[in-house]
């Protein structure tokens, strides 16, 4: 096992610091003692060797190094705040690489969630327990990030009966993805439908009219919710996030207005917001595209690039089988011209083998124009992707953003090419192609917010309520670095993020079970102890 840095050359560095006589030769041989030590712990720095070890130090919002716990101690100084990890275990801070945040935060206070929850009674009292803290007639939701397949004691949707108990006194509904939602009798007789066809209401048009009910944010609780929300992301383990909303979902420069004041608990990058949905429009698009610097962030916020859709008429299914009309990517391409011209990321919602060749048809006529193999392009939810196509994508230099929103659906696993099977992601075709791939959760209305819960359907191949929904799983190991160090390269920080080493912002996780050794089913409950952002404790403590 290595020691992350030259542990050894910064003792000596330290001990020539201490017996120097010439002063000039002193200040240069000095390096810091580290701020703060985290010691005797099993440290998965998911590193290039995947090394495990003691003790980290941590420098300002940096790691200065990481090593044994004697090794570690060696740097102290009576400074040096030596924390005890009394043997848990740490990863590096978790990377989502497609959220739907700046949506999610519009009304996170009307919100109860249960993402993640394997009981239906347990989801049940959640509902019951925000009902409590309201007032009477105060309408609520589940925003969706649900499924009726998750609950391991009773699976289908709430009864009329079970949500009239859960919320006696308030409207409430529970948003299914964008399918439909259950509602409760107060809900459905405020807009007029009525109780007789029971609470499940089908169709976008049935929860828009109770969303339409609800009173808009104020800009004071806009904010409120914005760290709310960044609160209750850090508090599952995640530290950075990639917004890839639309303009309509909300203002983005909330972010920005709000940090100004004082740091959000986690690192918040996203796409440039605009609408391109007709022709005209995609001109006006590429116009600001040509006007803004992709990668205009710094270390905890701003724009990184394009996406999810670049042209919005290009917006596929698992189940597209055609192509789309060379009037759709005509325009498309004119938009990614722009960007390959102006050496922007771009990431693209492709869910259909269909939709990704003739991508890959285009993007390869590109790139003999306009190189885009260092772009890193992303190709994003992937469900049909076969491994012929990985490997054009990989050639063209592309990476792939895989999520969890198939986590929910407790469907039994069919061999593939069995054409009953639901679409997944290929993993373990992505893994052993060699491309990039990382993970992420396409939350909050389609899917949960838990990383954890993503990280057991793509090491084990379990569903929230414990079946297996996924034939082809890739280990702990490589969905954990699908999770850290590959989303920090999909977001262009692998050289700050992602790994617990020497030099890289102190972004890490403190677990309370071990993600190597936990029972399978057992990783979708693994909660963070701690977590810090930059060397700073944004949750938890020790």
């Amino acid at each position: 096992m290595k020691s992350t840095l030259s542990v050894a050359g910064l003792i000596c560095c330290l001990a020539l610091a201490s017996c120097g006589t010439d002063d000039s030769t002193t200040e240069t041989a000095a390096v810091p003692a580290p701020e703060r030590i985290l010691n005797n712990g099993r440290i998965l720095t998911v590193d290039e060797e995947f090394n495990i070890v003691e003790s980290i130090a941590l420098d300002g919002d940096r790691i200065l190094a990481t090593g044994n716990s004697d090794e570690m101690a060696a740097l102290a100084n009576p400074d040096t705040e030596i924390m005890d990890l009394d043997g848990r275990t740490v990863i590096p801070g978790l990377i989502d690489n497609h959220v739907h945040y700046i949506r999610t935060v519009q009304r996170w206070h009307q919100q109860a969630r249960i993402d993640g929850v394997d009981s239906r009674e347990e989801a049940l009292a959640i509902i019951s327990e925000h009902a409590a803290g309201l007032s009477p007639g105060e309408w609520f939701m589940v925003q969706g990030g649900w499924s009726v397949d998750q609950f391991s004691d009773r699976k289908g949707g709430f009864t009329l009966e079970e949500l009239d108990r859960a919320a006696p006194d308030n409207p409430f509904y529970a948003q299914v993805s964008y399918r439909g939602a259950y509602a409760n009798s107060l809900a459905l007789n405020a807009v007029g439908v009525g109780t007789d066809g029971g609470s499940w209401q089908q169709g976008r048009g049935s929860f828009n009219r109770m969303f339409r009910e609800m009173p808009a944010p104020s800009e004071e609780q806009l904010e409120q919710n914005l760290y709310r929300f960044s609160a209750d992301l850090a508090a599952v383990g995640l530290t950075t996030v990639y917004d890839v909303d639309r303009p309509s979902a909300g203002d983005i420069s909330l972010i920005a207005r709000a940090s100004s004041e004082k740091h959000l608990p986690l690192r918040v990058f996203h796409t440039l917001k605009y609408r391109a949905e007709t022709s005209a429009e995609a001109d006006e698009a590429a116009e600001l595209i040509r006007a803004h610097a992709p990668f205009s962030v710094n270390d905890r916020i701003g724009l990184l690039g394009l996406g999810e859709h670049v042209y919005g008429p290009m917006h596929d299914s698992s189940n597209t089988v055609e192509s789309y009309p060379d009037e759709v990517w005509d325009e498309y391409m004119k938009l990614a011209t722009v960007a390959a011209e102006g050496g922007w990321h771009i990431h693209e919602h492709v869910m259909a083998e269909r939709t990704i060749i003739d991508f890959l048809d285009r993007l390869e006529a590109l790139n003999e124009t306009v190189p885009i193999t260092d772009l890193r392009w992303t190709l994003a939810h992937v469900l049909t992707v076969t491994e012929e196509t990985i490997q054009r994508a990989r050639a063209l230099g592309l990476t792939a953003a895989v999520h969890g929103q198939a986590v929910h659906q407790a469907r039994p696993i069919m061999p593939r090419g069995d054409a009953t099977r639901p679409p997944i992601p290929p993993m373990a075709a992505l893994e052993e192609s060699g491309m990039i791939w990382g993970l992420g959760t396409d939350t909050g209305v389609v899917s949960h917010y838990q990383p954890f819960v993503t990280l057991m359907w793509a090491a084990t191949g379990l569903g929230i309520d414990g079946t297996p929904i996924h034939p082809d799983p890739v280990g702990r190991e490589a969905a954990l670095v699908a999770h850290t160090r590959s989303n920090a390269f999909l977001l262009f920080k692998e050289d700050d993020l992602g790994t617990l080493e020497a030099g890289k912002l102190a972004d890490l996780v403190v677990l309370d079970r071990d993600y190597l050794t936990v029972p399978a089913h057992e990783i979708k409950d693994i909660e963070p102890v701690m977590t810090m952002v930059g060397g700073e404790i944004v949750y938890g403590e020790l």
